[in-house]
């Protein structure tokens, strides 16, 4: 169960409550005549806190008409957006809701109140006929053409588009303003983000609540498109809609945002620089891209021999791959000192970013700390990663005193490395781990593991995660973390009853490898 969901469910007998009162005023006609002035009260009690608090600012509200239908069109980047857009001009904006607010106890209240339209997602004409007879009716109408708040759902924030820093917005702002003849007012907001991040709420993994900080709410010139509905192509509605968004990004302060961004945004589309290779092959074709290829790797203290059985399978397919060695790994544990989990994922993109060179799609194969670099990958290049498979993900970890490395690393640099085979016989024979690790680098690998579990729901590619049920080092509760939170709609959950950690080398090894190919082979195609 999401956060927001336990807070749901704690505040519903409250909103019983409220919609016993609610329902009595409505039976005895005391409701409706009541529900504009709470409105206006409650805007007027909004505006007076949101001064004090993030001391408002409002720019261009002389550019909203005073009577007739328009659409106010607004970049999304909190759930205070409404609530702030609501308070700021003298005029009263309604806005469109999604559908499933309707089962939010409290929130579905204020949304009432406020005579907000509720729209279905995917609803498509439907909806839109219905914002276009509100507009028409004369009301002033707040759609956000993002769609949604960026890093709230399964929506990254790094999906926003160069030149705007926004998401790709939806074209049925336009489709309403064409068809009632309204204008478009665009409005951009600043701060509210920083204010409060879809990582306060509804994410709430960020606690306490960032301290308050000023906003800005800019409306600029309204925009007409004088133009009929059925003379419009697909392009042009692409055209307008990209008109529109470049407004609202213009009367935006993109510094003030959350994650603070200068435009045009700056994409990594090569690699600054190559790890080292301990194996490397490249498509046997010389003309055009090859079709997939596999990235590979290793875990936290490893060697890539803990790795390397995927080489022959992966030849034997006629795969081109990378196996690269992340920094401070492959040499002597004391090389490990000053490495970061910003390291490994550095090197390991470059490694992507010099694969995709050669393939049109990536398969990122990562065991223990590769795992959660291949998550990471996955979520962030989603264009160019066609399938995760993860061998023991290092998200949670078996030690339930792993959390105080962190303190532990500031009187102690090295740590004896746990246990990571089941069979004595063959950690003797195929260990080549580190004996130590630098606790500084494992602090940075522990804080990695607690961060990436906010990045999982933006992992969509196909996935497959193996877990043993007898993992020393990660707790086995990881893969089931894993399998829940990613968005992935082709996603396999596979348990190994004995292996320890190091599951493509202890006794499970044949099957472990067999299954990481197999799933390699259902995406490519290959046999």
């Amino acid at each position: 169960m999401e956060r927001y969901e336990l807070l749901n469910k704690v505040l519903m007998p409250v909103d019983k409550v409220v919609g016993t009162g609610v329902d009595l005023l409505d039976r005895h006609g005391l409701y409706e005549p009541m529900k504009e002035k709470l409105a206006q009260g409650m805007k007027a009690a909004l505006r007076l806190q949101f001064d004090a608090q993030y001391d408002l600012e409002v720019l261009g509200e002389e550019n909203i008409p005073t009577t007739g239908g328009c659409l106010i069109a607004s970049n999304h980047r909190s759930w205070l957006d409404a609530q702030i857009l609501g308070t700021c001009t003298k005029r009263r904006l309604y806005f469109v809701a999604k559908a499933e607010f309707q089962e939010w106890p409290m929130l579905r209240r204020l949304i009432d109140l406020t005579d907000s339209i509720y729209v279905s997602r995917g609803g498509g004409g439907r909806g839109l006929d219905e914002i276009s007879q509100a507009v028409a009716n004369g009301k002033a109408v707040v759609i956000f053409p993002e769609g949604t708040i960026p890093g709230e759902e399964d929506i990254p924030r790094w999906d926003a588009e160069d030149d705007t820093g926004l998401l790709r917005g939806h074209s049925g702002v336009v489709r309403v303003a064409l068809a009632t003849g309204a204008p478009i007012i665009p409005v951009g907001l600043s701060g509210t983000g920083k204010a409060f991040p879809p990582e306060a709420y509804p994410r709430m993994e960020q606690l306490p609540l960032p301290k308050p900080t000023p906003i800005t709410v800019n409306f600029g010139k309204p925009i007409t498109f004088n133009k009929s509905m059925k003379d419009i192509t697909r392009e042009d509605l692409a055209k307008m809609t990209k008109e529109v968004m470049v407004a609202i990004s213009g009367l935006m302060d993109h510094s003030r945002e959350y994650v603070p961004v200068t435009l045009p945004l700056e994409r990594k589309t090569e690699p600054s620089f190559l790890p080292p290779y301990a194996y490397s092959k490249s498509p046997t074709k010389k003309t055009g891209k090859a079709k997939y290829g596999v990235l590979v790797l290793h875990g936290f203290t490893s060697d890539v021999h803990c790795v390397d059985s995927l080489v022959k399978p992966l030849d034997a397919a006629k795969l081109p791959y990378r196996f690269p060695i992340l920094r401070g790994h492959g040499t002597k544990y004391q090389d490990m000192e000053g490495t970061t989990a910003a390291d490994w994922y550095e090197d390991a993109e470059n490694a992507l970013l010099d694969l995709y060179q050669e393939v049109e799609n990536v398969i990122v194969v990562g065991l223990s700390m590769g795992g959660l670099v291949s998550l990471e990958l996955a979520a962030r290049h989603r264009d160019k990663v066609a399938g995760v498979a993860l061998v023991a993900a290092a998200l949670r970890f078996a030690d339930p005193m792993a959390f105080m490395t962190p303190m532990l690393a500031k009187v102690v640099r090295y740590w004896p490395s746990p246990k990571a085979y089941n069979d004595e016989t063959l950690a003797a024979k195929e260990n080549r781990n580190y004996p130590k690790f630098a606790t500084s680098a494992f602090a940075s690998l522990y804080d990695y593991s607690q961060s990436m579990t906010n990045m999982l729901s933006f992992v969509k590619a196909p996935i497959v995660i193996l877990q043993s049920k007898k993992d020393q080092v990660v707790n086995p509760q990881s893969a089931n973390i894993i399998y829940k939170k990613v968005s992935s709609k082709d996603k396999q959950l596979v348990w190994f009853e004995k292996s320890g950690h190091e599951m493509l080398l202890d006794l499970e090894a044949e099957a472990a490898t067999n299954t990481v190919m197999d799933f390699i082979n259902k995406i490519t195609g290959g046999k």
